[in-house]
């Protein structure tokens, strides 16, 4: 295989590469082996002045630093309170508003998110006004003015997106419903604004100005403009019904996010309303010892029993860490099929029906992007993205499905023969067998099961290897801030399994580089499903005295938490890659050392090209060495057997075709609804013409082997685009793994030498992880691995579709 451009409009031949990230709510036809990444905004996530995968913050303020006195990395620190703290007493006694660069979460009520809210969009408002008087066609004219601004309201809506998502509340609840309008609002204001706009086009314009900004200053400037563009500021020029037109568009944006917001609280609520009560034991034959601890601990939760494991009763949930290996281990069929149909049809029905908020939101959508004179919503969506053409990111998936799907059929043939006479399963498969059917494949062909692993798979101990492996590859040391150092700094979580890390370079001084909160463990009555990367603070240095102000992230995962005090949590493969998965986002907004904070870290990230560093650090969980390094047993310390390492890294290989296949059902559906579908006007509008469960079962024809049942609401909770930022775009994860793969290549040639793998670890380091969104993504790839093109041997032989080189 030579060279593989994805430039748009040129020919691409592609092949099958291994499934990557998992839609929340682990429908159609689930594959062992799945995992969930997913972020879903409470606000908008693509602010008119920045450019970003998620809110930040950023400031001009003063800064201090954590480190004691005399302390190495003391000219490295962090933020000061909110600019405006002096401007009335809100901003003094808030916890909202008056941080530094730790939150303190300990102090933060839902009743303080409205009054912040509200005193900080009042002083933005007016202060903006003020200022756009004085904006001149230069970077301090600009940017400049507006930075702190952005601070001030990043800071306080990142704070509060984040508890929303990981404490949510009845009474949190309503706060971000109160607030969300204002936040909308004031982001169209700043988006909106003619005379920054002005400013900005007038210095691309002049080209001494222009030639006087560095490269990264000038992609900055070029994405501001295009986020204004998008955000319709065209709508403010004097012109035919064009006041009324941005009325209307501005009216679109505050409904948008207020659907979002409601389509995410509806999924939410719907999987902690389900609970099958089992009283039998027979009844969940297969299932593990820690399975029945859980599901015990689930019933007593909601009111049944004491969470005896052995007397019962207990709770099947659909709440990931319980659906997932149930369905894989559970023999009952009958069970089995009433959990998945409660499953593919959350949040479909009375009070969260989430069906008529799809169809106003596509419908909303596709006057937004006819507003903005785009054919489509995909059209808009793909222009703000690498591959800028929905042709493009189509002839991707066309190319990878026909490569696929021999490859998946001949997998769903072994399977049905496996279920018919080993394990006289009624065939054919139905979706609620995949699953189980899948896991017995596996034990028969690797005979290990995913609990007999989750046993070699302790968190501390993976966490610990995670480490070790940004130190080797990465030069990087993370350490954990103990109770005592958090104390003596002042700072707390929002809850008691929250940890703080410290992030430094392996070199001399050990250089201060980073912080990041983890959130490990599932807490379904308050934490939102899946697994997140956000930010907390974003790197950016002073211009006035030259300190730099460190990264800070929040790494969220759902993982089963400890069964007791005395029992760490046993993770399952799925949980250890997304752990690796989730630390890769993290590495690219702690290693950035790009200074402007419009652009540094994730912000700015093309959305295809994002998933480009988590997906890189997932290959690491399969090389010997570090499975070796990680995989003890939980209770005796013993190494894993040698045939169960075997077992591990061919795993990813095993039915492959078919969670391929699944991943593009899903990325093609996005982008029909977001194409060429349009939605029924109303709910009460004659029903012809397809809905979209029909679009979803015409697409499922091609692209699942085993049909949905008739009932399949699987889009009602598909939070990946109808309650995070990945509308018209859920095909990144197969755009960005095309890249990933190539990359982590670069190591497996450098295999037979460690010095020579750290050197291109490094590299990788100042390249991808560092430039952020500062710079074109052709740009990093063409720096980092000396060539135009992406390669796809390295997906084909890590899906097994062609044999590995000798040399590797």
């Amino acid at each position: 295989m030579g060279d593989l451009s994805l430039e748009p409009g040129k020919n691409t031949s592609l092949h099958t590469v291994p499934a990557a990230a998992r839609p929340t709510a682990l429908p159609k036809n689930f594959i062992v082996g799945s995992s969930t990444r997913k972020r879903p905004p409470l606000f908008p996530r693509s602010s008119p002045l920045t450019i970003r995968r998620a809110l930040a913050t950023i400031s001009d303020a003063p800064i201090y630093s954590l480190d004691p006195p005399g302390a190495p990395n003391s000219k490295l620190k962090s933020s000061a309170p909110l600019a405006v703290a002096e401007k009335s007493m809100e901003f003094s006694k808030n916890p909202i508003l008056n941080w530094k660069e730790f939150p303190d979460f300990a102090a933060i009520k839902p009743d303080h998110v409205v009054p912040a809210v509200e005193g900080l969009v009042d002083y933005v408002e007016k202060t903006f006004e003020l200022r756009s008087k004085d904006f001149l066609p230069t970077w301090e004219g600009t940017m400049g003015m507006t930075q702190d601004l952005e601070d001030d309201l990043e800071r306080v809506s990142g704070v509060i997106t984040h508890l929303a998502m990981v404490k949510d509340s009845p009474d949190l609840r309503k706060a971000v419903e109160t607030i969300q309008p204002m936040i909308v609002k004031i982001s169209l204001k700043l988006g909106q604004s003619l005379e920054l706009y002005d400013a900005l086009t007038k210095m691309r314009d002049d080209s001494q100005t222009w030639n006087s900004l560095d490269k990264e200053q000038k992609r900055i400037v070029d994405k501001t403009i295009q986020g204004m563009k998008l955000s319709g500021v065209a709508f403010g020029l004097e012109g035919e019904c064009n006041a009324e037109k941005r009325t209307r568009f501005n009216a679109i944006q505050a409904r948008k996010a207020q659907l979002s917001l409601q389509f995410s609280n509806n999924v939410q609520d719907a999987t902690k309303a389900f609970a099958k009560i089992v009283t039998d034991p027979a009844e969940l034959e297969g299932c593990s010892e820690d399975m029945f601890k859980t599901m015990a601990n689930n019933a007593k939760s909601r009111g049944h029993g004491e969470g005896n494991p052995q007397s019962g009763p207990w709770a099947v949930t659909l709440d990931a860490p319980t659906y997932v290996p149930f369905m894989m281990n559970c023999k009952n069929r009958e069970l089995r099929e009433i959990v998945y149909r409660a499953n593919i049809t959350k949040a479909s029905k009375d009070g969260q029906d989430n069906e008529p908020i799809i169809n106003e939101m596509l419908t909303l959508r596709k006057e937004e992007a006819e507003m903005l004179e785009f054919p489509s919503f995909g059209a808009l969506s793909l222009s703000k993205k690498m591959a800028s053409t929905v042709d493009t990111a189509s002839e991707v998936l066309d190319r990878l499905y026909k490569a696929t799907l021999p490859a998946a059929q001949r997998e769903l043939e072994d399977l049905t023969a496996f279920a018919k006479e080993r394990l006289h399963q009624p065939t054919p498969l139905q979706p609620w067998d995949t699953a189980f059917v899948g896991e017995e494949f596996r034990k028969d062909r690797f005979k290990y099961s995913a609990d007999q692993i989750s046993e070699y798979l302790v968190f501390p101990r993976v966490m610990n290897t995670l480490f070790d492996v940004a130190k080797d590859s990465f030069g990087i040391n993370v350490s954990e801030m103990t109770a005592t150092e958090q104390k003596q700094s002042g700072l707390s979580t929002w809850n008691k399994d929250v940890k703080i890390y410290k992030v430094q370079d392996d070199g001399p001084g050990k250089q201060l580089l980073a912080y990041f909160y983890g959130d490990f463990y599932s807490r379904s009555e308050e934490k939102k499903s899946g697994a997140w990367m956000d930010v907390c603070v974003t790197r950016m240095q002073d211009p006035r005295t030259g300190d730099v102000r460190v990264p800070i992230a929040y790494m969220i995962c759902n993982q089963p938490p400890p069964l007791s005090d005395s029992e760490p949590s046993r993770m399952k493969l799925q949980d250890v890659t997304t752990l690796f998965h989730e630390f890769g986002h993290c590495l690219q907004h702690m290693l950035t050392t790009v200074n402007y904070p419009q652009a540094s870290g994730i912000k700015g990230v093309e959305w295809d090209f994002v998933e480009v560093a988590s997906q890189f650090m997932e290959n690491f969980v399969f090389e010997p060495q570090w499975l070796d390094k990680m995989a003890r047993h939980y209770k005796t310390g013993e190494a894993m057997p040698q045939d169960m390492k075997s077992t591990v890294m061919k795993s990813r290989q095993c039915l492959a075709g078919m969670a391929m296949m699944r991943q593009l059902h899903f990325a093609t559906l996005d982008l029909e609804l977001h194409t060429k579908y349009y939605p029924r006007e109303g709910q009460d509008a004659i029903q012809s013409g397809e809905s979209i469960f029909d679009v979803d079962r015409r697409m499922a024809k091609k692209t699942c082997l085993i049909p949905p049942v008739a009932e399949d609401r699987f889009l009602c909770s598909f939070s990946h685009i109808f309650g995070g930022g990945y509308a018209a775009g859920y095909y990144s994860y197969k755009y960005s793994e095309l890249y990933s793969a190539d990359a982590y290549a670069a190591l497996e040639e450098q295999a037979g030498s460690p010095e020579s793998r750290k050197r291109v670890g490094r590299k990788y380091r100042d390249t991808v992880l560092a430039y952020g969104g500062a710079t074109d993504p052709k740009e990093v790839w063409r720096e980092f691995r000396g060539r135009d093109g992406v390669q796809v041997d390295a997906l084909l032989r890590h899906s097994g579709l062609i044999p590995a080189s000798p040399k590797l």
